[in-house]
């Protein structure tokens, strides 16, 4: 049992990762031939299973790769763009034409002639790759100075678009996340005992302190280095597409929710989960030879023996991690876990003195674990209902969700209350006060869940539940059950005769943008929010572009559905933002961008939107906001499902209704 849990979970820590917003990466290089003539070298390095268009696409297609020269003196470009990486070539059924696109790298090169003794070459690469659920557009600055008669060759670094601002909020949240799971790790009863004996590890040998802070520090540097290395090797392996399988397939979800009640279950007594024991004993034998190294070998056995107890908190860590949107998120939240999990340690290094006031090793380190049992098995649920949406069981209903929450908080609370004992639990002489403050919690939460059994929307906690669409004794639902009629009984593909959702005069680029076929809406973000205030209407926001190609297949497989198109109608004003779209707006209506440069076309502005105020770049992408921008629940990408998607607008709009 212990060796196939712990290859179970060598296997997540090897394959979790994340969706990043660069699908490719780029170098830019200039070569000299002559005295007066280089050629300008851009090279893309494309993640796995994406490909990038090339400059040779057809109009009507897909983007084409461009690269675009601001204006500029001292030099001309001569001939045009030459490829010299393989093109492939194949015919795209969505665009009905043949499409050339580059997999793996992209080399593209422009020569230029200088017609001065020096002159500043600056621009912008554009581009769009493709993978099998979204598509992503990219634009990277490269700037050149060359010199007539030079003799060396010039290497220049991208300038990537600086997205600091919106990452920065996200990393620092996840941070003091991962840094509240590393202060519970050390009340577990793995860690805790621990700190008396590693302080006086600390102290022994030397009657300097100064010797002992030394090896606090050490130590303390040793823990966080470790789990921030499991972080980087997280971070390494790239692969886009499998942070939608870990979101949305059954099959990591299932080992997910498998996982966190075997860890639940040794949590409560059943079994004990550790590591292979002789890691501990070479690290052990290492930290007995004493000095500053032995330090780094104790942090070893630290990071071993205490894997029963924090085990679900580095793999919680890891699953959100790659589920995360952010590259750095797996090494900040495994960095933000190992420093607070070696905090207490170093400090007492420093006064050891305190050890003697820390409370003393009992039954409350018992209790702290089973609560944490509860909780697992608690959030283990929404990993279920994952596996229970993708396979179409209808089994783990929102009322079956709620009713196994309502049970799990009350025997929380009776167990804290000494009602219930497992079999590592001393007799419970009294309730202190502290316990009694968190059974009022548990037993309080359990109330509120009581309503949702008859539909309460329950918004606070509605992103862990099933949506409400799946609730089968329902005293909320009215006439409008009618919307939930199963696809059989609808005609794909018709467009209905009735909409309630009226607009306001025509809308601004409705001459060249569209949305789909039977769905009324505005191409102007601020046009489209006065719609949904006058009629005190949700806000679809709907990214998408002329050339991409997962829209139009969006467009084919979802919003042909009668259902979808009446529910939206009903419920939404749509906005369709275009992020490809080249037509200049006036220059009152530029946006500065994040990396400090003028946002002068519709696609431009909209895509710069997307990535401030979601954090994303892929299209196709929906949001669901109030008319005060204000985001309701989780956006989502490319579904081929209508059903799916329909659940997920029902989910927004229960929100909604919950304010």
């Amino acid at each position: 049992m212990k060796k196939l849990i712990f290859s179970i979970l060598l296997i997540i820590v090897g394959s979790s990762l994340f969706a990043q917003m660069e699908t490719a990466s780029w170098t830019f290089k200039s070569n000299k031939l002559n005295d007066s003539e280089y050629e300008l070298v851009f090279t893309a390095d494309i993640i796995p299973n994406y490909h990038m268009y090339s400059m040779n696409v057809s109009s009507g297609g897909p983007m084409p790769l461009k690269i675009v020269f601001e204006p500029g003196n001292g030099y001309e470009l001569v001939e045009g763009i030459e490829a010299r990486s393989p093109e492939h070539e194949e015919f795209d059924e969505i665009f009905e034409m043949d499409v050339k696109y580059f997999d793996s790298e992209a080399i593209v090169v422009q020569k230029v002639k200088l017609t001065a003794d020096k002159a500043v070459i600056k621009g912008a690469v554009e581009y769009q790759t493709c993978g099998e659920n979204q598509c992503f557009q990219g634009e990277d600055d490269f700037s050149f100075t060359l010199a007539s008669g030079a003799t060396q060759q010039s290497v220049v670094s991208p300038k990537a678009e600086d997205n600091s601002g919106e990452k920065s909020e996200s990393l620092w949240m996840f941070f003091f996340i991962a840094f509240a799971a590393g202060l519970g790790g050390i009340l577990t009863p793995c860690v805790f005992p621990m700190i008396p004996m590693t302080v006086s590890f600390f102290m022994s040998g030397s009657d300097k302190r100064v010797v002992g802070a030394i090896k606090g520090i050490i130590f303390g540097l040793s823990v966080t280095l470790i789990y921030t290395i499991i972080g980087v090797i997280v971070a390494l392996t790239k692969n886009v597409g499998l942070a939608d399988v870990l979101s949305n397939n059954w099959i990591p979800n299932l080992i997910f929710f498998l996982l966190f009640v075997i860890f639940a279950i040794s949590f409560l007594g059943a079994f004990e989960i550790t590591l292979p024991s002789s890691l501990a004993n070479r690290a052990d034998r290492q930290a007995d030879r004493g000095g500053y190294i032995a330090s780094f070998f104790l942090a070893i056995v630290l990071a071993i023996v205490s894997f029963s107890c924090t085990g679900p908190f580095v793999g919680a860590i890891l699953v959100e991690a790659a589920q995360g949107g952010l590259a750095l998120k797996p090494i900040v939240g495994m960095f933000g876990f190992g420093l607070a999990l070696s905090l207490p340690f170093v400090i007492l290094a420093f006064f050891p003195s305190m050890v003697k006031k820390l409370p003393k090793s009992g039954g409350w380190l018992n209790s702290v674990k089973v609560v944490f049992a509860f909780i697992l098995l608690a959030f283990g649920m929404k990993f279920l209902t994952v596996v229970d949406t993708d396979l179409e069981l209808n089994v783990i209903t929102r009322d079956v969700f709620i009713a196994i929450w309502i049970v799990l908080f009350i025997l929380l609370g009776l167990y804290l209350l000494g009602k219930i004992k497992f079999s590592h639990d001393s007799d419970l002489q009294h309730v202190g006060v502290f316990r009694l403050f968190v059974v009022i919690v548990s037993f309080s939460f359990a109330v509120y869940l009581i309503p949702g059994l008859f539909g309460a929307p329950l918004a606070a906690i509605s992103g862990f539940m099933p949506a409400q669409d799946k609730q089968v004794f329902d005293l909320t639902k009215s006439s409008e059950v009618l919307t939930m009629i199963p696809a059989k009984n609808y005609q794909i593909g018709s467009v209905p005769q009735i909409s309630s959702n009226k607009l306001y005069g025509t809308p601004k680029y409705a001459d060249f943008l569209h949305l789909p076929t039977g769905i009324q809406g505005y191409f102007d973000l601020k046009e489209g929010l006065a719609c949904a205030k006058q009629q005190n209407k949700l806000v679809l926001l709907d990214f998408k572009g002329h050339r991409c190609a997962n829209c139009k297949k969006m467009d084919k497989e979802v919003f042909t559905d009668q259902r979808v198109i009446e529910y939206i109608n009903k419920n939404f004003t749509v906005i369709g933002l275009y992020v490809d779209d080249e037509t200049e707006l006036p220059q009152s209506e530029w946006v500065k961008g994040m990396d400090g440069k003028d946002k002068k076309t519709i696609g431009k502005i909209n895509r710069e939107y997307q990535m401030s105020k979601f954090k994303q770049a892929s299209q196709p992408y929906f949001a669901i906001t109030d008319s005060d921008e204000n985001i309701l629940i989780d956006g989502v990408g490319y579904m081929s499902n209508p059903d799916k998607f329909l659940e997920w607008l029902k989910k927004g709009v229960a929100v909604f209704q919950s304010k």
